[in-house]
């Protein structure tokens, strides 16, 4: 019978509740970045809504390189449709001076894009891809969401990082696909950026990418960086011929100094 419940006493199936979630709605906007989270929503969402689902990334100078290209495959992939509208947060001053409101700032602007969009297609419903995990963190951005009236799916199924990269390979996604997260996160709170700083940022992260190390973050520290990879790769990146390659490359972005340092499994 559609709409009923698993037997009494069975473990409840979280990708079933997702899609029951989900299909409480007719229309609704994605905020899609085309990271793990928001990319098990467009899955689920797609098979749940059909054309009721919109997609809207948003891509500007804080976008890490290669983002909006997958986004835009992804939602070719699933038959999406998927608008691409352009922000640009060092406009706002908390952004630019890079405050703790910083996301706070940010998602506010992002959700008056998704507003608009609503508006246009007739969405009755925003959703974002906050997840379980997510409240154990420093997140003034899902205090926006909240205000707005946002909706996070991925949370009201109780779903975290670990459930998410299950259901990801379950829809077909690349179920081990690092976070990715804004680059303005890679510079310490009141520490002033430009678009070029932002920039370099990217730019080393996706050699390093490139190189084979695509779970990586690197803070800024002044004229240094800290490079944070998992433990687990420290062995291969420490490889003499691989440090002088790095350093090298460091040099030509104008930075210093590095140290390595681990990187946590929720980074943002």
């Amino acid at each position: 019978m559609r709409g009923a419940g698993p037997p009494a006493g069975a473990a409840p199936d979280p990708g079933a509740e997702l899609l029951r979630i989900l299909r409480g709605w007719r229309r609704a906007v994605l905020l899609f970045s085309g990271g793990l989270d928001s990319s098990l929503l467009l899955a689920a969402g797609a098979q749940a809504l059909g054309p009721g689902l919109t997609a809207l990334t948003v891509s500007g100078p804080h976008s890490a390189p290669g983002e909006l290209a997958r986004a835009v495959a992804l939602a070719r992939r699933f038959g999406v449709r998927h608008r691409v509208r352009l922000f640009d947060p060092l406009a706002l001053p908390e952004f630019r001076g890079n405050t703790r409101e910083r996301c706070y700032v940010c998602k506010k602007g992002v959700i008056a894009l998704a507003r608009e969009l609503a508006g246009e297609v007739g969405a009755e419903v925003i959703w974002d891809g906050t997840n379980r995990d997510d409240l154990t963190d420093f997140r003034p951005g899902l205090r926006a969401a909240r205000e707005a009236g946002v909706m996070s799916p991925l949370l009201a199924a109780g779903l975290g990082k670990a459930a998410i990269r299950r259901l990801s390979a379950a829809f077909g996604l690349p179920a081990d696909r690092p976070s990715q997260s804004c680059l303005a996160t890679r510079f310490p709170y009141d520490t002033r950026f430009t678009p070029a700083d932002l920039a370099r940022v990217g730019r080393l992260e996706a050699w390093l990418t490139l190189r084979g190390f695509p779970a990586v973050r690197l803070r800024v520290t002044g004229t240094g960086v800290r490079l944070e990879l998992p433990p687990d790769r420290w062995a291969d990146f420490l490889v003499p011929a691989s440090q002088r390659a790095f350093t090298a490359r460091l040099a030509r972005e104008g930075w210093h100094s590095w140290e390595l340092a681990a990187l946590r499994p929720s980074a943002a």
